[in-house]
């Protein structure tokens, strides 16, 4: 197996976050069958440079042994976590077991700023006596000045609460006045209510009057019609039956012309017949004379 040496930086505002990632990359190195010789949590440390809009990075660091073929099971924890700001994977040639000289550097690091932080303290403390005294003076102005600021706004207020009152007293007349307009409204509009209901109910005996004069006049009609058309039938009755009986003439009359007409046919037809025969006779005469 090989070993490897990890550092990631973290957002130092997510710590406890980048635990758990420490803790879950143990976890992995265990379930690959790996070993975890150190692990350290470094702490926070200012950044050469800014990554993502970060002064300061919170440090974590690991060496483990493993199979060169699963550091990439260990590695793909990294992706895709975006407080994970910077990531290091370095082989080393045996375990690495004391501490880290990045870790020892850290801890010097912030010891010495915690003594700078003292000395500054000492330092200004003077400094800080003459501007809390001028302080308190502003505190002081600023107090009058709210005073000032309070009786101006209660004799405001008390002018508000007048104009509001005299406002109310104008708003009470005018709802009255309005409401007085209201109930003449009221009144009036019930009386024109009554007035066309009145109307409505003598234009509806008028109507109902009429309908009656009209269905009156129908039927009148329809009896009429009744009676017309019964008139007319009868009419076309006799019409038909002379009608008849004149056609029943004419063809008797057509008979006895046609016969008539056939008999002076045959007797013309027999006269031609006989001077034919005559015609003829001397015709033969006078063939024979020659």
């Amino acid at each position: 197996m090989n070993h490897y040496e990890l550092v990631f930086i973290f957002n130092p505002d997510e710590k406890q976050s980048g635990k758990s990632l420490l803790e879950k990359i143990k976890e992995t190195t265990k379930s690959i069958k790996g070993k975890v010789h150190r692990s350290e949590e470094i702490g926070s440390r200012r950044l050469t440079y800014p990554i993502k809009n970060f002064f300061k990075g919170e440090y974590f660091l690991l060496n483990i042994e493993c199979n060169s073929k699963d550091i990439s099971k260990i590695t793909e924890l990294f992706k895709f976590n975006e407080n994970v700001l910077r990531t290091s994977v370095l082989a080393k040639k045996k375990a690495e077991t004391s501490k880290s000289a990045l870790f020892e550097q850290t801890t010097r690091y912030s010891t010495e700023e915690d003594t700078k932080d003292v000395v500054s303290d000492k330092k200004v403390s003077k400094s800080a006596k003459e501007e809390i005294s001028h302080t308190k003076e502003v505190v002081e102005e600023v107090k009058e000045k709210v005073e000032e600021v309070a009786e101006t706004a209660a004799e405001v207020v008390e002018e508000v609460k007048e104009k509001v009152e005299e406002v109310a007293e104008t708003a009470a007349e005018v709802v009255e006045e309005v409401k007085e307009k209201v109930e003449e409204v009221a009144e009036t509009a019930a009386e024109v209510v009554e007035e066309v209901k009145e109307k409505v109910e003598e234009v509806a005996e008028t109507a109902a009057e009429v309908v009656e004069e009209v269905k009156e006049k129908v039927e009148e009609v329809a009896e009429t019609a009744a009676e017309v058309v019964e008139e007319v039938k009868e009419k076309v009755e006799e019409v038909a039956e002379t009608a008849a009986e004149v056609v029943e003439e004419v063809v008797e009359e057509v008979k006895e012309t046609a016969e008539k007409v056939a008999k002076a046919t045959e007797e013309v037809v027999d006269d031609a017949k006989e001077k034919a025969k005559g015609v003829f006779a001397k015709v033969k005469n006078v063939f024979k004379s020659d």
